[in-house]
């Protein structure tokens, strides 16, 4: 048994642990400070990626980081860690997200020191790391602004087994849902997906950070036709790559 002691840091962010575990994974591309701390260095871009972590550099090949042992949204995530190292030469890392008020304390707990060569020297070394790489994520939460979400609709387990949805009179409870959120100034856009038949897609823009839970509450309660059954939605936050006057 290691004699070198876990790493543990905590930080507040100013968002539910819903958009905290989102931005921490889903976005973790946006904040991740690769000119730091990276195999490759500037100019690449980190991912969850099918349950790897995984660098993928502007040239050369990607280099797998680690793979996630726990996927728990929102509450948990945590996934081995060997960046530029043997997967066999692995330490580990967790991640916990706890509502506190209207924030969330992020826990990090960095544990299998033996896994080094030195393993009080890279404690040390990540000791000095980790506030880094926390601060900057704290950074982005704070700086989310208004919070984007795609709804992702599809036939829910009331909708009819043939014939058109659009067609059905319980779909005029969705566009009556649509309409609220045009009126309220929350309406992107929204349309069907071509591909997909009977399925379909809503962007919604709500005011301020952290309100992931906001949206999904109307998606899933103020949509009667989400509520009874008809379609059956999915929410998730959007990533915004361009607005009018960027």
């Amino acid at each position: 048994m290691s004699t070198v002691p876990p790493i543990r840091r905590e930080i507040l962010v100013d968002a539910d642990p819903a958009v905290a575990f989102e931005v921490f994974t889903a976005g973790i591309g946006r904040w991740w400070p690769m000119e730091e701390h990276s195999v490759h260095g500037k100019g690449g871009a980190v991912a969850f990626e099918d349950g790897r972590l995984v660098e993928r550099p502007a040239d050369g090949e990607a280099v797998v980081w680690g793979t996630v042992t726990r996927w728990e949204p929102p509450a948990t995530v945590a996934f081995t860690w060997h960046p530029g190292r043997p997967a066999e030469r692995a330490s580990y890392v967790a991640v916990t997200f706890g509502a506190e008020g209207s924030q969330t304390l992020v826990r990090l707990e960095h544990t299998g020191w033996d896994a080094f060569d030195d393993p009080a020297a890279a404690r040390a070394e990540y000791d000095h790391g980790w506030p880094l790489v926390l601060g900057r994520y704290q950074e982005h939460v704070g700086e989310a602004g208004d919070t984007w979400v795609a709804l992702l609709h599809r036939p829910g387990p009331a909708a009819p087994v043939s014939g058109s949805l659009f067609s059905d009179p319980r779909f005029g409870q969705h566009v009556a849902f649509l309409n609220r959120m045009h009126e309220a100034g929350y309406l992107v856009a929204a349309g069907p997906l071509t591909d997909a038949a009977g399925e379909g897609m809503t962007i919604l823009r709500l005011p301020g950070a952290g309100q992931l839970g906001e949206a999904t509450r109307l998606a899933t309660e103020d949509d009667a036709s989400v509520a009874g059954g008809f379609l059956a939605v999915t929410v998730r936050l959007w990533q915004v790559m361009m607005t009018a006057g960027s």
